[in-house]
């Protein structure tokens, strides 16, 4: 009778290969990246299915690159700082008009919208930008950059109560109405009103622009082997 050892030693060997190419290449091609978030429903945010749609989308694209998405989610303000260090590749979502030059910014990943949100009971009417300004009170959050027209005429009727310092606050003083209309992305101030139990919020807006979001990558280690790998996987899609 043949023993246990002799049937077992030939047979295990190629199978201890097999293992060990396996695992070569799995270490080969398995990567992580890190980024800062803020939390920004519904694009972004710990408590969102999928973390958000705008970090669904950018997940479902790396892992198709057999690249892990990692997301720490934090105040935007926060995001932006932190993503600089050697913890993080970069902070995602971004609006390219946003991001300075420690960073560089990817091909589009989503996109949103600024517009201007109303009360439902008021009466105005947006037919120019500079008499929106000067007849009404308009509220912003108070650290974004807003593109540089509007960034102009928030400077010139400038208003220290008319800047929050976040959409959460932004949505509630409209709703209170302590402000005739605010600037932001109406799915943000929809969903922040919805959550918060808001009412009065008009849903009939009017679209200002259309901002990508991007992933703003810190000029820091691979940054242009990210970059171009990502820009890729975009252009793939897009096909």
């Amino acid at each position: 009778m043949m023993s246990l050892e002799r049937i077992a030693g030939p047979l295990a060997a190629p199978s201890f290969g097999v293992l060990l190419a396996f695992l070569a290449t799995t270490s080969t091609y398995a990567e992580t990246w890190r980024i800062a978030s803020p939390e920004w429903p519904p694009y972004a945010g710990a408590g969102l299915p999928d973390n958000g749609r705008a970090i669904e989308k950018l997940r479902t694209l790396l892992e198709r690159d057999g690249i892990t998405l990692e997301v720490d989610f934090m105040p935007w303000s926060r995001a932006k700082a932190v993503a600089a260090s050697s913890q993080y590749i970069g902070y995602f979502p971004a609006w390219p008009i946003e991001v300075d030059d420690l960073f560089v910014v990817t091909d589009p990943v989503d996109f949103s919208r600024l517009a201007i949100i109303k009360r439902v009971e008021t009466t105005l009417s947006t037919p120019c930008i500079d008499r929106l300004f000067e007849e009404y009170r308009v509220g912003f959050v108070a650290g974004h950059v807003y593109p540089a027209p509007i960034q102009r005429l928030i400077h010139q009727h400038y208003r220290p109560e008319d800047g929050s310092e976040n959409e959460e606050d932004l949505v509630r003083v409209l709703a209170a109405g302590r402000i005739d209309a605010a600037l932001s992305d109406p799915a943000v101030l929809l969903h922040l009103a919805d959550k918060l139990h808001l009412n009065g919020i008009d849903t009939d807006i009017d679209i200002l622009e259309k901002h990508p979001l991007v992933l703003a990558l810190s000029r820091t280690g691979a940054y242009r082997q990210r970059l171009e790998r990502l820009n890729d996987l975009l252009m793939q899609r897009s096909k």
